[in-house]
């Protein structure tokens, strides 16, 4: 009996013990995180004989530290001690730059390191680029301006969808390399459409905007390169100097790259080019327009100029000039051609909405919101309800649909359809209810037809909108914009057969005619 009660004592002390076994083998150890990180930042070009600013700011720093040594190596046998350092480098090469923090925490010494490369040149150059210039290309400048022992930084863009994501990406890019902006002796643009010269200019005026502006000097200015017409060009050109105030902003051709690069003059570039008789264009103070210019006939020119230069994008403007050329072709093919569509407004705007998006997503939405509203018209059609809260189930649909496409475009990285703002997209899904109303008033097969036609119409819109001389003279003489009023007067005056309707009647006409001959 006693052996039992013994037994018993000993598993009761073990199944009380046990808890307290556990809670102590299994207690979290507590220790304090010794992370170091040293961090100097991205390899620079600079400009020999000038101040320059390394800091260490950026590094990451363990909890309780005591003591911190920051030692810098320039590479050119120099040394300096500290958070934020300042050198000047008298001599052209490529240097490493070394950053050793040492730090005493909790009783121990823990090391970091980090380095950068520093190309130090005569002159920096600033290229903005995009997918339309090959790396050939880009090689090939960089070597006539290295013979000249200037660094050109290239600022590009990959993008192939969307100009205004382009555009968005080159101007942040741009703003990223502002120390590169600063003392750079120009800055050379080569990009389809002006995406270029539209992402400096923003760039500009974003700098302007945080007190941060670039001070240009007379010794530095702005080179175009481009095959289009310098009419266009010249005007968001004239806006750049306007704000940026440089010597000169040179409009010249492709050609003359090779002129471009191997001098970092302004005044020896102008004479290669008047040497080479290369076209080119000057803007400066002598292009600008005064107020006391202005006259009734060229108000127009000159609020857009204002506007530009005020940081209203050059595309924006483009777009509400467009629209009344829209609006009166659309008329015209109606009233003379006898082209019919959803009205008028419908497909001026979503032939908008098409530059704004983009062919290709413009279509996939438009045929998205399409589809998925027949479908789902057809869908609800059985539920006996009424039609708005009807309309609104259809609406819906569209709109998780196009959350969908959102979600495969993120899937499959499609920046072009990621980079799009919800609004046209929202006005192109609520353009539906105008179709679902043609369906039910006139049956699914004319609907269609009605809908094929208005595409039709609406693509033909979107290229000669997009087509750029027109885009040019538009935004050279946007008084333009004043003759449709008239057109539009003297298209509304017509009383005549539209050109489908002779096609149409033409044996009737025929017989008509032979019978008047007899």
């Amino acid at each position: 009996m006693k052996k039992l009660l013994l037994i018993l004592l000993i598993l009761t002390s073990c199944f009380f013990a046990r808890p307290l076994f556990a809670e102590t083998e299994y207690a979290p150890v507590v220790q304090t995180e010794l992370k170091l990180i040293a961090e100097v930042g991205e390899d620079r070009n600079v400009v020999f004989g000038r101040q320059i600013v390394f800091s260490a700011f950026k590094s990451t720093l363990p909890e309780n530290v005591k003591k911190i040594n920051y030692a810098w190596s320039f590479g050119d046998g120099t040394y300096q001690s500290g958070p934020e350092v300042i050198h000047i480098y008298d001599a052209i090469g490529d240097y490493k730059v070394k950053l050793l923090i040492t730090a005493e925490v909790d009783g121990r010494n823990i090391l970091a390191e980090d380095e950068m490369s520093v190309s130090v040149n005569s002159q920096v150059f600033v290229l903005v680029v995009d997918q339309s210039v090959k790396t050939e290309q880009i090689d090939t400048w960089k070597e006539y301006a290295r013979a000249q022992k200037t660094a050109v930084v290239v600022v590009r863009t990959e993008n192939k969808d969307l100009d205004l994501v382009a555009e968005k990406e080159l101007v942040q890019a741009l703003v990223n390399r502002e120390e590169d902006l600063r003392q750079a002796t120009a800055i050379i643009v080569k990009t389809d459409k002006n995406i270029g010269l539209s992402a400096l200019l923003s760039t500009i005026q974003k700098f302007n905007e945080t007190q941060a502006t670039l001070n240009y000097s007379s010794s530095k200015y702005v080179v175009v390169l481009t095959d289009d017409n310098f009419l266009g060009v010249s005007r968001i050109g004239q806006s750049i100097y306007n704000v940026l105030q440089p010597s000169f902003v040179v409009l010249t051709r492709t050609s003359a790259g090779s002129d471009v690069f191997s001098t970092f003059d302004v005044e020896k570039l102008l004479q290669k080019l008047r040497t080479s008789e290369t076209d080119f264009r000057l803007l400066g103070v002598h292009s600008q327009r005064t107020i006391s210019s202005i006259q009734f006939w060229n108000v127009l020119s000159f609020l857009v100029g204002y506007m530009v230069d005020e940081g209203v994008p050059l595309n924006s403007i483009y777009l509400i000039l467009i629209l009344p050329i829209i609006a009166t072709i659309v008329a015209f093919t109606r009233q003379i051609i006898g082209f019919k569509s959803l009205g008028i407004y419908t497909p001026s705007i979503i032939a908008v909405l098409f530059l704004y998006t983009g062919l290709k997503y413009g279509l996939a939405i438009f045929f998205l919101t399409l589809i998925v509203g027949t479908l789902g018209r057809l869908i609800a059609r059985k539920i006996k309800i009424a039609y708005l809260p009807r309309m609104a189930m259809v609406l819906t649909l569209i709109f998780l649909s196009v959350f969908a496409a959102f979600v495969v475009g993120a899937f499959f990285h499609k920046t072009g359809l990621l980079e799009m703002t919800v609004f046209p997209i929202l006005v192109m899904v609520l353009l539906t209810e105008k179709f679902i109303s043609v369906q039910i008033e006139r049956g699914n097969k004319a609907a269609a037809m009605l809908v094929l036609e208005t595409l039709v119409l609406v693509v033909a819109c979107y290229f000669l909108a997009n087509w750029q001389m027109l885009k040019t003279f538009v935004l050279s003489y946007p008084e333009v914009v004043l003759f449709t009023l008239l057109i539009n007067y003297l298209v509304g005056k017509w009383t005549g057969l539209r050109l489908f309707e002779m096609y149409r009647f033409r044996k009737v006409i025929k017989n008509v005619e032979l019978a008047e001959k007899k």
